[in-house]
């Protein structure tokens, strides 16, 4: 998955009391059914942020189809390696100035950009981690590797770099954390503060970065959509597991749910059920070729769609990933009373999910466990309509407001410079 992490950046001026003007600089643009989790999130927060006073504006890299998304008063594209000249008259015309990119190796050498605007307008820079710290040193292990060297149709050359990027992941797991983290230190030295996805993320962060503790903070993603679903609708709700993802084998794992459907699917109290995957992405004719290669019935790929219809008819959401910053398919599926089943894949996934209450927290990466507890679920009628019940219950952990309070402290620097 290349959306791994976000930067902002904040520039505030003397004389603007109320409200700011932000511009969120992304890597794709923002559409109105974004499939991109950081996509989502950017829309949602625009949103959230214009209806709180603040004018908000777009800049991106990569053109979407579709209808624009989120709440944004102007969108401007950005060609690659000639940014400095556009964010520089981007800043002249914003009054406080957010930029929100993605970061990654790659795009390193926007640091010095993002340090001159910085300097010569008096901003404040935010950096958004929209994954698990490190994350790009886990997921890797023998089932992996083969699917590097057999399945993932990647040219030879990167065939060949990324299984021993992969195999010294495994072998040395230490040495692949310290070489990502010296990667977000560089990024933590020219930044003024860190916002990771869970408070649970920040010891691992400052474990391997050196920070103060006021460089860092965490806060969570708000909900998706405006309300939840009523608890009447329950009743209408069809026997379907449901997977909400892009097709990525490397965080998503899309090939374990293949696997525990192929287990859970045989048993008679299974017979009723569904497998439904939406979604799309780069291994998508790798899951398509393994669902043939298993036998697999009742198991249908409906590709990119908008998932809210998805979530509302479904009992229940899986989700194998090996590695997941926040989880935005757990919320959204919880509102519409679609509950999560999904395995450990980080801390923050007990933000969101008390097991058994609200969704199920399959520990370990045990893919027989999981089929197991999934399978009980599917059998227990009372249980998961209990469960879906708690999904759409009053919840304001995530809820607009909640999510801007912390956000709103983050914004607000701790001086302000004339323009």
């Amino acid at each position: 998955m290349a959306e791994q992490t976000v930067c902002q950046i904040v520039s505030c001026h003397t004389y603007r009391t109320v409200g700011m003007n932000i511009l969120f600089v992304c890597t794709f643009k923002v559409t109105e059914n974004a499939s991109g989790g950081i996509a989502r999130v950017t829309g949602n927060l625009s949103k959230l942020f214009t209806e709180k006073g603040h004018v908000c504006n777009l800049a991106y890299y990569n053109d979407v189809d579709g209808p624009s998304g989120g709440s944004f008063g102007t969108v401007t594209g950005l060609v690659r390696n000639q940014e400095k000249e556009a964010l520089s008259t981007l800043a002249a015309r914003n009054d406080v100035f957010i930029v929100q990119v993605q970061m990654s190796k790659s795009n390193l050498y926007l640091l010095p950009i993002l340090k001159s605007v910085r300097e010569q307008y008096g901003t404040r820079i935010i950096y958004c981690h929209h994954s698990v710290p490190f994350a790009e040193a886990a997921g890797y292990d023998s089932g992996y590797l083969k699917y590097l060297l057999f399945h993932s149709g990647l040219t030879v050359s990167r065939r060949i770099s990324q299984s021993l990027w992969c195999l010294t992941a495994m072998l040395f797991p230490q040495l692949a954390v310290k070489r990502i983290a010296r990667r977000s230190q560089a990024v933590t030295d020219n930044v003024d503060m860190t916002v990771l996805l869970s408070e649970s993320f920040i010891p691992l962060y400052r474990k391997y970065v050196d920070c103060r503790e006021s460089q860092v903070t965490a806060i969570g993603n708000c909900v998706t959509f405006n309300h939840r679903l009523p608890v009447e609708k329950l009743q209408s709700k069809q026997k379907t597991l449901l997977v909400v993802s892009n097709m990525t084998e490397h965080a998503k794992r899309i090939s374990a749910v293949l696997e525990i459907w192929n287990m859970v699917s045989a048993d008679k109290t299974a017979k009723d059920w569904n497998l439904v995957l939406v979604g799309d992405g780069q291994d998508m004719e790798y899951y398509r070729r393994k669902a043939k290669r298993l036998g697999l019935e009742r198991c249908r790929f409906e590709g990119r769609q908008d998932p809210l219809p998805y979530y509302s008819q479904s009992s229940i959401l899986l989700m194998t990933s090996a590695f997941e910053g926040f989880g935005m398919v757990m919320i959204e599926a919880q509102q519409m009373g679609c509950v999560p089943v999904v395995f450990e894949s980080s801390s923050s996934v007990h933000d969101i999910i008390d097991d058994g209450y609200n969704g199920l927290i399959v520990p370990g990466f045990d893919r027989k466990l999981f089929a197991i507890r999934l399978s009980c679920l599917m059998s227990d009628t009372d249980g998961l309509n209990r469960m879906a019940r708690n999904c759409i219950g009053p919840d304001d952990r995530f809820s607009g407001e909640s999510i801007y309070s912390k956000w709103e402290s983050v914004l607000k620097p701790d001086t302000k410079t004339d323009k």
